[in-house]
């Protein structure tokens, strides 16, 4: 499915329930750090081989995890709804930086105001995808990046997830509300921004034990601004 109807609050609150659980399993916050920085980190130091202290960075549903915080430098700010649960279950784990324990619909921060947005395994667990996109759109700096990482099913079990999701309930996976197949998942972001690169990870989440899944990475900019430099490029040269 190309485009979810957003689900309703109280479903939204039963899959942060659940992911709380998820968390709480041995070692899994460790293991699964080990593994971000295996697959992510050199993708970030290839969008950011320098971070100036004003570069401003924003990781949506980061969890405990915080995936920025591999890298130095910048201002970095942290958004995830229970936050305020992953302090008392990691205390003193958590890096320094801002923290909001909000939702990713609505971020209390001005018009393009970050220079890079990060969604690592998030677009799967908030109350409305379509949302939080037009939200990044908006709190994207014109030359900024977004780097979305997600796991993605074959089509078919997509379909499937989506179904037991709307309508049979006893089947659904408590903590992950939506579903994408890769081709889903382009169009999605495409309605959005432009897909600069797509990149399939050698690992996915160690904190899913969903099977038959991939996890790809997306850089992403905003619509037009390859245009924009395109023109700049050649203005130049005229």
């Amino acid at each position: 499915m190309a485009r979810h109807k957003a689900i309703s609050k109280a479903r939204w609150l039963v899959s942060q329930k659940n992911i709380i659980e998820l968390w709480q399993e041995e070692n899994v916050l460790a293991d699964e750090q080990g593994r971000l920085e295996r697959c992510y980190l050199p993708i970030l130091q290839r969008l950011c081989p320098t971070i100036k202290d004003h570069t401003r960075i924003l990781e949506l549903c980061s969890g405990p995890v915080c995936t920025v915080r591999l890298l130095e430098g910048g201002e970095k700010t942290y958004l995830d709804p229970m936050f305020d649960e992953y302090r008392r279950m990691y205390p003193g784990k958590l890096p320094k930086g801002k923290f909001l324990a909000l939702a990713a619909e609505k971020v209390p921060e001005k018009d393009h105001s970050f220079d890079l947005i990060l969604c690592i395994n998030g677009l799967d667990h908030v109350l409305n995808p379509e949302l939080v996109l037009n939200e990044i759109e908006r709190l994207l700096k014109p030359s900024g990046v977004l780097l979305i990482g997600m796991t993605v099913f074959p089509a078919p079990i997509a379909r499937l997830r989506y179904f037991c999701e709307r309508f049979f309930s006893l089947l659904r996976d408590e903590a992950h509300p939506y579903a994408y197949s890769l081709l889903a998942l382009a169009r999605t972001l495409s309605r959005h921004f432009d897909i600069v690169e797509e990149i399939k990870l050698d690992e996915s989440s160690h904190a899913d034990s969903r099977s038959m899944l991939s996890e790809y990475a997306f850089i992403c900019q905003p619509k037009k601004a390859r245009d924009r430099d395109r023109s700049k490029k050649t203005s130049g040269k005229a």
